[in-house]
């Protein structure tokens, strides 16, 4: 009780994360949310009109309950309003649209990336106003290269939404970029679009890129290249577009990502270099006021130029009231600190709560805050060396129990050497960060910018050499993965384990004991089901046939890309506790594309079945499976194989999918579209 009492914003904060959880998962009519919301303020007015002190005490509640139901309906309605305003007009309209760049174009393989606002519609009779943030993939040339922040286009195109998750256990697109305020995306050829002009009007967001890319220009001025321009974009400046594949999973695989998203502990050390630059202004009171607005103006000055993300507003609120309390001489009471200014992120936009950084942000913090000083009291260091690695082996070990389970559920794995590389990272880069500052601000003094700029260098390169030096030790990463309900569970423990440390109840212990054999129980469960589990499964991929034969534990896999096949299933195997795949070529029951599986006659089609292989007496068939971009002649093939089903993967396009449709519909053969309804899991029981 007396937790809840100093921290009010925690009070508020719950039922509001609440109401934007509801409003995911439960439909309310208006008059339900007007009812509730009416509700609500009925119980806070009869809190007040009871005058009577025995009775206010007695009827507490009243004002509690009100308070919970008004922030939970506040939150579904802010949710609401925001889904709104984030609405895709015209999809799936073809025509010519003007749209302007709201984000600097992002370099892929094949295309730039452009997040775009549209602006009007213009079909063959008329324009009309619309709205809407879509993503445009714009065809690799030289004119998309000088794309900027800003610039308008005029497109030619047909916006579609963002697909949704196709294949099991995989990756929600549609819901992510919904998240992100995205309603549709489009690939542009490079002939189907064409600039015509800038915005004139002042952005905040675009002085802020225009200031960055001058940050940027002093690091490249002093030939910081490669990876290690990369690791100190992202580090300093939130600019992670040149990190390589190979190094980001070298930085994940060893636990050190964190350092490459700007967040709390960059915003803190900008705090604690402003702090000491102007700790002598603390003579008087106004000027420690001075300090404190300098210090908040150079803080969201610093959020600025990293692109106002998430975490960074976050830390950044953070940091200003802690500022403040400093001036003023008052302890900041953290805990309501940080759930201030979680909450008033959520007001401003209830989708930051789904953000990854997000949720890893405010839960690695709490947890340093809670753990961290108990993990000190275990160990008494003897000297300065071994106390500066023990405080930093208790901040990594307090962060791990608050970020574990969103790690395995989100990445589905765990860096045995988090502390090692924690030892060095932390250290190193909080160096680099400071000489960083020293180049910007010294970039025009000639002999100290070169012997700075040297040593930044110096040191990037040993960052990246000792991060990929941990990441190739023998077992230096685990594979463990846990699913929704797990991950719940699993927080639910922890803060029951959290709650008997603070109070000595054991029966919080006996609760939070509990909720981890019920983790357990669940991975027991998905052991078993996977044990007896018999299924073949025909993934949705972009271009490629990739079919999936599960029988127990052994794990079959026939592909025509094996990168893509990683990539689109990896989640699903080892969430369903799956071995390693063994890719298919031939085996007892496995020739040539014909499979004799559970019982059951499968063929997946290929381009020399169709064009040297005929048969006088026709392949009776269960399944069929039409893939590879091929074209057959469908009634041709219907006279050489009798399918019971046809199952048409992605790779074939939407017009010759159709065509098979209809044959099937004319013969009464099963018919199956991947593209259209996801990926074709079948299971086979004994």
């Amino acid at each position: 009780m007396d937790f809840l009492q100093r921290t009010p914003f925690f009070r508020l904060l719950l039922p509001f994360i609440l109401g934007i959880i509801a409003y995911q998962h439960v439909e309310l009519y208006r008059w339900s949310l007007i009812s509730i919301f009416g509700v609500s303020l009925c119980l806070i007015l009869l809190a007040f009109a009871i005058h009577i002190p025995k009775q206010q005490f007695k009827f507490r509640w009243l004002f509690g309950s009100g308070i919970f139901l008004f922030m939970l309906s506040l939150a579904y309605f802010l949710s609401g309003e925001r889904e709104k305003k984030e609405a895709f007009d015209h999809l799936d309209k073809n025509g010519i649209y003007s749209v302007e760049l709201i984000a600097a174009p992002i370099e892929k393989a094949k295309s730039y990336l452009c997040k775009v606002e549209v602006q009007q519609y213009y079909d063959s009779i008329s324009s009309n106003p619309t709205r809407g943030t879509a993503i445009l993939y714009l065809q690799k040339d030289s004119a998309a290269s000088t794309l900027l922040f800003g610039d308008r286009l005029l497109v030619e195109t047909e916006f579609s939404p963002p697909e949704k998750a196709q294949n099991p256990d995989g990756f929600d697109y549609a819901a992510y970029l919904k998240r992100q305020g995205v309603g549709a995306t489009s690939y542009i050829s490079a002939n189907s679009w064409r600039i015509i002009g800038k915005n004139p009007a002042f952005s905040i967001q675009r002085e802020a890129d225009k200031s960055r890319n001058n940050l940027l220009s002093v690091y490249r001025k002093f030939k910081i290249e490669g990876d290690e321009f990369a690791v100190l974009a992202a580090l300093t400046l939130g600019f992670t577009d040149e990190l390589q594949p190979d190094l980001l999973a070298s930085y994940s695989a060893t636990g050190a990502m964190h350092i490459l998203s700007v967040s709390g502990m960059h915003v803190g050390v900008v705090y604690l270099v402003m702090a000491f630059l102007f700790g002598f202004l603390n003579k008087s009171q106004q000027q420690k006021v001075i300090k404190t607005v300098l210090i908040t103006l150079l803080l969201w000055l610093y959020a600025f130029l990293t692109g106002l993300s998430p975490s960074v507003l976050r830390a950044t609120i953070m940091f200003t009231f802690v500022s403040v309390a400093t001036c003023f001489e008052r302890k900041s009471q953290i805990y309501n600190t940080l759930f201030m200014s979680a909450f008033f992120m959520l007001i401003y936009n209830p989708n930051f709560l789904y953000n990854v950084g997000f949720q890893l942000s405010y839960s690695a913090v709490l947890s340093i805050i809670f753990f961290q000083p108990m993990v000190v009291k275990l160990f008494k260091p003897t000297n300065k060396i071994s106390q500066f690695s023990w405080d930093i082996f208790a901040v990594s070990i307090a962060a791990q129990f608050g970020t574990t389970p969103f790690t395995l559920y989100y990445f589905h794995q765990f860096p045995n050497y988090f502390l090692l590389t924690n030892l060095v990272a932390i250290p190193l880069s909080s160096l680099i960060i400071y000489l960083a500052i020293v180049l910007l601000i010294a970039s025009y003094v000639p002999y100290l910018s070169l012997a700075v700029a040297f040593l930044l260098k110096w040191m990037l390169w040993s960052l990246n050499f000792l991060i990929v030096s941990i990441q190739h030790l023998p077992y230096s990463l685990s594979h463990i993965s846990l699913d929704l309900r797990q991950m719940t569970i699993a927080f639910v423990a922890i803060f029951f384990f959290s709650t008997y440390l603070y109070t000595k109840k054991y029966s919080s212990l006996f609760i939070g004991l509990a909720c981890l054999l019920f983790v357990f129980s669940i991975n027991l469960h998905t052991n078993y089901q996977t044990f007896i589990s018999k299924r073949m499964i025909v993934y949705s991929g972009q271009k490629n046939t990739h079919v999936n034969f599960i029988n127990r534990n052994s794990n079959y896999i026939f592909t025509t890309d094996s990168a893509e096949t990683e990539k689109i299933a990896k989640t699903f195997w080892q969430n369903q506790k799956l071995n390693t795949p063994s890719y298919l070529d031939k085996n007892e029951w496995f020739t040539n594309g014909y499979a004799y599986f559970e019982g059951s006659r499968i063929l997946i089609l290929n381009a020399e079945l169709i064009k040297y292989q005929t048969t006088s007496i026709p392949l009776e068939l269960d399944y069929l499976i039409i893939g590879q971009g091929l074209k057959p002649k469908i009634e041709l093939l219907l006279e050489s194989v009798h399918p019971r089903k046809i199952i048409v993967d992605k790779s074939i396009s939407h017009w010759y999918t159709e065509k098979i449709k209809e044959v099937c519909k004319m013969r009464k053969i099963g018919f199956y579209s991947v593209a259209e309804k996801g990926a074709y899991i079948l299971n086979f029981y004994d």
